[in-house]
């Protein structure tokens, strides 16, 4: 339209008078167009695999392949090697957003990252052209570390793998693998019982197929396309050119490798799960009327505090994350060993899972009945309660945060 001669924005007039979120507040800058392209994989490809995901303790193979057909099979490897190039912070950006529409193949993404970035730091040449080329293609990596034996302290194992001919024989019982019997390799985290190492950790790949291997059901409170029932390995051949690294000595990896981008995609995940449950409460309070007012859901003050109060403590959550990522690729970037990192990362890993409890039951109370019902609000507080108590769980993480405040050593 025109006003004295003069155009006037449409877009500009439809939204005078409403505040405008910053970018810089939701995303790191220099990052929009990667978080823009994860949303687009969230809407059309994620979320609307995420309900039959959830309701059939379906494995969401379709939407991994999906997701590695963008361009994010390998997201944390160098670019020359088919990874994004962003770093930790890139990292952190796109498992925050798929969380936001299927926790359940975010979660099987951020574990399945880690593995393929533990297979680049600890692995060699050869197992790289082995392995990597058929990641960027879709193929799923996996991550067998806790056992039952020694329950959320996964960095403890009592499994053992001697030497039998040319290659080890693995014998180990895993709790909680997640991509259990659906993925096509696992590194296994055992230990070499003849190690001269004090650390006598060792980490082995092993197929999918091999013989000896049994994956069993999993059926869970949330994250139910996870697959992460338990595995046994009985007898496993596994050749030494399947051994990462040194026969011990793996501790190294586990603090400077597995656990930072453990933590920091785990918490993303939580993030973006109280993001989505808050974003689902949010629309279906704008779209629900009711007849006897005339008013939205929204409509009601009550309700406008909750979903700001809601935000706020997403938001802090948000801004600890990528902090804490971009601190990360500092110390990268600086050679500075990521096990001194660690403090923030548990700090970081410990808000996130409590307040995706706290965000997610606000979103079921906003939504009132129909959160209560089978759907995406119910979905996501189910999914967003076993961050609390998924490994090393908030109490124990609590412990080594107030541990390293009084100056005593964390680790015994």
């Amino acid at each position: 339209m025109t006003v004295n001669n003069t155009t006037i924005d449409k877009a500009k007039v439809a939204t005078e008078g409403i505040m405008q979120i910053p970018t810089w507040w939701t995303c790191p800058p220099g990052y929009e167009e990667l978080q823009a392209k994860a949303h687009e994989i969230g809407k059309n490809e994620l979320l609307p695999r995420a309900a039959i995901s959830d309701q059939e303790s379906r494995y969401p193979r379709e939407s991994l392949t999906k997701i590695a057909e963008a361009g994010f099979g390998a997201a944390t490897l160098p670019a020359e090697l088919g990874g994004v190039g962003r770093g930790l912070t890139g990292f952190a950006v796109l498992a925050e957003s798929f969380a936001q529409y299927c926790a359940s193949a975010t979660m099987c993404w951020v574990m399945h990252t880690a593995a393929t970035q533990l297979m680049y730091v600890a692995g060699n040449e050869e197992q790289h052209k082995r392995f990597i080329p058929d990641v960027l293609k879709g193929k799923v990596g996996a991550l067998a570390f806790s056992e039952p034996a020694t329950g959320s302290h996964f960095w403890n194992v009592v499994s053992t793998a001697p030497r039998s001919g040319n290659g080890y024989l693995l014998n180990a019982d895993k709790s909680f693998v997640t991509s259990a019997g659906e993925a096509d390799w696992y590194i296994v985290a055992t230990t070499y019982p003849e190690s001269t190492n004090d650390d006598k950790l060792m980490f082995l790949v092993t197929d999918n197929n091999q013989d000896g291997i049994t994956q069993y059901p999993y059926n869970a409170m949330g994250l139910r396309g996870n697959s992460s029932g338990p595995m046994k390995f009985r007898d496993v051949y596994v050749p030494a050119e399947n051994r990462l690294g040194t026969e011990g000595g793996m501790n190294f990896h586990n603090d400077n490798t597995l656990d930072p981008l453990f933590l920091l995609g785990t918490a993303a995940c939580w993030t973006g799960i109280a993001q989505g449950a808050l974003n689902a409460a949010i629309d279906g309070a704008k779209k629900k009327v009711h007849a006897d007012t005339g008013k939205s859901v929204a409509g009601y003050q009550v309700i406008r505090h909750e979903l700001a109060k809601a935000q706020i403590t997403i938001d802090s959550a948000r801004s600890m994350l990528y902090r804490t990522a971009e601190g990360l690729d500092q110390a990268i970037a600086n050679g500075t060993p990521l096990e001194e990192c660690l403090f923030p990362i548990w700090q970081l890993k410990t808000h996130a899972a409590d307040i995706v409890i706290q965000v997610t039951n606000q979103a079921l109370q906003v939504s009132g009945g129909r959160g209560y019902l089978t759907g995406q609000v119910e979905k996501f507080l189910r999914d967003g309660r076993a961050g609390a108590v998924m490994g090393p769980t908030n109490e124990i993480l609590r412990e080594w945060i107030g541990k390293s405040l009084i100056d005593v050593p964390w680790f015994e």
